[in-house]
């Protein structure tokens, strides 16, 4: 940690003392509550910040957003957030939903397959949103807006190469009508690597990936006070099976209980049609979406003298959310209903041990598990005088779950078949009040009620075993200050939270949930600054928590899954003369957990960027390196009952790209 400071240190000092800095053109984030008005932390990424903390993927943005840790085992399918102490740990329904485009996406399965490049800006706003998002969150909601059409012709493209085969390529183009009533754009991205660790049973390499994603928005405009907008995105991935570690952290990028056949393969469609009609201080918009998503998944463990994974997964969800917001003299409405039915949720699995017996055997479990959410939702803001706000809400919210399963179990002579349906209601009150001075600073307090509705283990032998729906209340006070170029926000909270849904697992890999009560606590600090000279960006966040109630007292006094006790992020980019910059960053994870008994734990570690460039005139040439003190960190992991599993963050990569705008 102190080499990578140090370096950074230098590299900012001697830059600074140097040069004579011309102006760095900011991309503004519009958001339609700017935040220092708004009731919550709102976290925003510009293409700015996205580009000085070299983000390639979603999971980048780990420590970036204070108190955040986007982790896996090295493959798209397998997204875990934990935000504020709440994490999905290996849950197939995340604690934190994500639109792209207005677009809901369904489960944390699909959140890998967000093309970053083609992203303009991305905002987190944390706490549950229940009163103003369709969709519900218990901790906080990802909102991504990728390269719209432009009002002029622009045609851009980028190539780029490094170690380890890495390349990757993004082309995008925007083509409007002269009348400007019709516009539309396209884009493509293809990304490959060959992998950063290696079999050395048989010298191939491992954890290879490949992806490619297209996207085209068509953008209908007749009046200037209504729009139309088609929004069509196509992705796919080719991973290679994910290079882990069992039950060791030494030469972690060697791998000697992996076979070189595995694969992760995703498909997803996303598709939505958006309307937005406006009329004097009232505002209309309408947005229906249709999300399909495939998964196939062969994986070998090196276990029980061989354990071979399967999965064949299929996803489907259509939803449709309307909001009604009218502006008065003194107040604010917002009216929304939303609707979503995933009508298939078609989840097959296959376990197969290779010699532990005298004969592979197998289980095989069938499931079927879609689900429908109705929602209605509001809130009201009044403004009481010049300084103080009152915010109210309200969402009731229905959830309906199908469960139909058909499951073989290992050395089982006869499957089992288990079917059931559950409703789940709730109703989610929230209300915050903020005082804004005449000084451009903001002070809130916010309460919200959090919620999550509960379901099944899919793996139970003989009987259906559910887990309950999970209660949260947040509380946060938080103070937002904007003083010349520098944006200052920092926020103290706390989550009660009851029917914490734990994932844990088993030695042939297989996760059952259970249930513990809790809280979690902490604070964050997010601060950024630009002038002509320099882009400099930071944050800080520390969480606690603690399990209060657990089944028979066994957890009690323990810290919750997969959530860091400190994360940390500085980033700065600086221009010199000539059209040359240089950027640099930092980035800290902090100690984890890896199973409720807090037996399994990973300790904290930092990873440093840095790049040159030349830009001028639409044109961009840059030289980075990634990790550049090459740190060997483990960044998630996987604990059962006889094995912990490692992955491991990637190694130095050293490359080049080039952009330019026609």
């Amino acid at each position: 940690m102190r080499k990578i400071t140090l370096l950074s240190y230098f590299i900012f000092h001697g830059l600074l003392l140097g040069y004579e800095l011309p102006v760095v053109h900011i991309e503004s984030l519009k958001v339609e509550d700017p935040p220092l008005n708004s009731f919550s932390t709102i976290n925003e990424i510009s293409k700015d910040k996205l580009d000085t903390f070299s983000t390639r993927s979603l999971q980048d943005l780990s420590s970036v957003i204070p108190n955040t840790n986007i982790s896996g085992i090295g493959n798209r399918m397998d997204k875990t957030i934990s935000l504020r102490g709440v994490s999905n740990y290996v849950s197939f329904e995340s604690s934190v939903g994500m639109y792209i485009d207005d677009t809901p996406v369904p489960f944390s399965y699909g959140f890998g397959m967000v093309d970053m490049k083609n992203v303009s800006h991305i905002e987190f706003i944390k706490g549950s949103q229940a009163t103003s998002f369709g969709k519900n969150a218990q901790s906080a909601i990802i909102n991504i807006q990728t390269n719209a059409p432009q009002k002029e012709s622009v045609v851009k493209g980028l190539i780029g190469f490094g170690s380890y085969g890495t390349s990757e390529f993004y082309g995008f183009a925007s083509t409007p009508k002269e009348d400007h009533e019709v516009s539309a754009s396209f884009s493509i991205t293809h990304d490959k690597s060959d992998g950063f660790s290696k079999n050395i049973l048989d010298g191939k390499m491992l954890g290879n990936t490949e992806f490619t994603s297209f996207s085209t928005k068509l953008l209908y405009s007749p009046l200037s006070n209504f729009s139309t907008a088609l929004n069509y995105t196509k992705s796919q991935s080719d991973d290679g099976g994910s290079a882990f570690k069992i039950d060791t952290k030494e030469n972690p990028y060697s791998i000697d209980n992996e076979m070189s056949g595995d694969f992760v393969k995703m498909d997803m469609d996303l598709i939505s049609f958006v309307m937005k009609y406006s009329y004097g201080d009232t505002l209309f918009t309408s947005a229906t979406s249709i999300t399909n998503l495939c998964i196939k998944r062969d994986d070998y463990v090196g276990i029980l003298g061989g354990l071979q994974l399967g999965f064949d997964i299929e996803l489907k969800e259509f939803s449709q959310e309307f909001k009604y917001k009218k502006r008065f003299n003194n107040s604010e409405l917002l009216l929304g209903a939303y609707y979503s039915d995933m009508v298939k949720f078609d989840y097959k699995e296959i376990q197969t041990l290779l010699t532990l017996y005298p004969f592979p055997i197998s289980s095989i479990n069938n499931l079927n598990n879609p689900n429908s959410t109705m929602a209605l939702f509001s809130n009201y803001k009044y403004y009481i005088d010049e300084n103080f706000t009152l915010l109210t809400g309200l969402r009731y919210q229905a959830t309906k779950r199908l469960f139909d399963r058909n499951l073989s179990n290992f050395g089982y002579p006869y499957s089992t078949h288990v079917d059931a349906s559950s409703k789940w209601y709730a109703l989610l009150p929230m209300i915050s009040l903020s005082y804004d001075t005449s000084k451009g600073s903001t002070l809130y307090a916010t309460y919200t009620k959090n919620y999550s509705p509960g379901g099944y283990n899919y793996r139970s032998e003989e009987s259906l075993l559910g887990f309950r729906a999970e209660k949260i209340d947040s509380f946060e006070i938080g103070y937002k200050k904007r003083v010349a170029q520098t944006l200052f926000s920092s926020a103290l909270f706390y989550n009660n939270i009851r029917d914490h849904v734990v994932n844990q697992f088993n030695d042939t890999l297989s996760s059952y949930a259970v249930n513990v009560d809790g809280y979690a606590y902490g604070l964050e600090v997010d601060a950024e600054y630009q002038s002509d000279r320099i882009l400099l960006y930071a944050t800080l966040g520390t969480t606690q928590t603690k399990i209060e109630a657990s089944n028979d007292g066994l957890y009690d006094g323990k810290e919750f899954i997969d959530v860091a006790d400190v994360t940390a992020s500085l980033g700065a980019k600086f221009a010199m003369g000539g059209g040359m910059y240089a950027k640099s960053d930092i980035r800290y994870m902090g100690e984890r957990y890896y199973d409720v008994q807090n037996s399994a734990k990973l300790n904290g570690y930092a990873i440093a960027d840095v790049a040159f460039g030349y830009e001028k005139k639409g044109f961009k040439a840059e030289l980075y390196s990634e990790n550049v003190c090459d740190k060997k960190a483990s960044d998630f992991m996987i604990s059962t009952y006889s094995n912990n599993y490692y992955h491991f963050v990637k190694p130095m990569v050293l490359g080049f790209r080039i952009e330019n705008r026609f």
